[in-house]
């Protein structure tokens, strides 16, 4: 049953709130294909174009962001609460904050300031999914590949301040629609492969995944017959409803998913953000992405 939370006060951090007045996704059985002679290069530089052109892009130094959040649990729990999210960015520092008026979920609030990356916990010693999911990958933060263009830190802004190399790895289809597919590699990835989606008529940046694998075997033991298969760990964002907003084209509606399977485990949770305030250009400190130490 679905219930409508305010904002809880104590969640949004001080300085911020004085800034402004079921299913998972399908993918096609279609494995990829280099059907297409394009060039990581030319990909990046068509996308950056369906954001905006280079002047408006620079034109954005931070970026806050208000909106409702929907968070369901599908497998390994049930229900959903409805409450609202924050999304603030400043070069290469990034926060997402969410809260929930649920005693034993009460928000998801993780940051990085541009050294380090602080994840709050739900009580003390105890971390959601989706909060230890970054704490053992900080990556997607680390390389400001969460929330994709929405996103001041978004790497595909300026590649040449980023260690990381792109390569292009042809096209997919996902629900009928054809995308062109780039593969993020960096060091201290910590094992979590990155695959970056394309709209093939727009450029629009519509999907990232992040996926871990590790093989699984349990012991012998009397009377139990071993076991051993992948323990898969997945992150997907998905990006959709695109509108103009300070100049630029960029989503208003926002999906996690995570998705954990391991012997004798399986978990499927998301979060649906739709976003309706965009600010750009507010000062904002560097204290502001520390979301532990308030």
């Amino acid at each position: 049953m679905r219930r409508q939370f305010s904002l809880p006060s104590k969640f949004m951090v001080a300085s911020l709130l004085l800034l402004i007045a079921t299913v998972p996704f399908a993918a096609d059985s279609m494995a990829l294909s280099a059907e297409d002679d394009l060039t990581a290069e030319q990909v990046i530089a068509r996308h950056l174009d369906s954001i905006g052109s280079a002047e408006a892009r620079a034109a954005i130094t931070s970026r806050v962001i208000l909106g409702t959040a929907l968070a369901a649990a599908r497998i390994g729990g049930s229900g959903q609460a409805e409450g609202q999210v924050v999304l603030a960015s400043r070069g290469n520092n990034s926060l997402v904050g969410m809260a929930f008026s649920v005693p034993n979920y009460p928000h998801e609030k993780m940051g990085y300031d541009g050294k380090k990356l602080t994840v709050a916990e739900l009580t003390p010693g105890t971390r959601s999914e989706l909060g230890k999911f970054f704490m053992a990958h900080e990556m997607p933060f680390r390389e400001g590949l969460l929330g994709g263009a929405l996103s001041t830190a978004w790497p595909l802004l300026d590649m040449t301040s980023r260690k990381a190399v792109l390569k292009y790895e042809g096209t997919r289809k996902l629900q009928g629609h054809k995308m062109y597919v780039l593969r993020y590699e960096t060091k201290n990835d910590s094992g979590l492969k990155t695959r970056l989606y394309f709209d093939a008529e727009t450029f629009r940046h519509i999907r990232t995944e992040y996926e871990h694998r590790i093989i699984q075997q349990m012991a012998d033991a009397p009377g139990v017959t071993q076991k051993q298969g992948d323990s898969i760990t997945k992150l997907v964002e998905e990006f959709s409803d695109f509108k103009p907003v300070d100049g630029l084209t960029l989503p208003h509606s926002y999906k996690l998913q995570l998705s954990l399977e391991m012997l004798g485990r399986r978990i499927l949770q998301d979060w649906t953000l739709t976003l309706s305030q965009f600010v750009a250009n507010r000062t904002l400190d560097d204290k502001e992405f520390d979301v532990v130490s308030k």
